[in-house]
C-alpha cells in the first residue's frame, strides 16, 4: 500500500513541477508593456505593446 502512494504522491509532484514549467514559460512569453498613448485609438494607457493598447490589439476597439 505505501508503494502504491509513494507513486501516486511522486506522480502529483511531476505533474505539478510540469505545469510550473508550462505557467513560468507562458508568463514570459508576454511581452512587457509600456505607458503611454495608444498609436490607434489615442487614449492614455497604462500597458501599451508595439504602441497599441490591448483593446485595440485584439479588435475590441475601433481605430481612430
Amino acid at each position: 500500500m505505501a508503494d502504491e502512494i509513494d507513486g501516486v504522491n511522486d506522480q502529483i509532484l511531476r505533474d505539478q513541477a510540469h505545469r510550473e514549467t508550462a505557467a513560468r514559460a507562458a508568463a514570459a512569453a508576454v511581452p512587457a508593456g509600456t505607458p503611454g498613448q495608444c498609436d490607434d485609438c489615442g487614449e492614455a494607457m497604462p500597458r501599451l505593446v508595439g504602441g497599441r493598447c490591448a483593446p485595440c490589439r485584439d479588435g475590441r476597439r475601433g481605430h481612430g
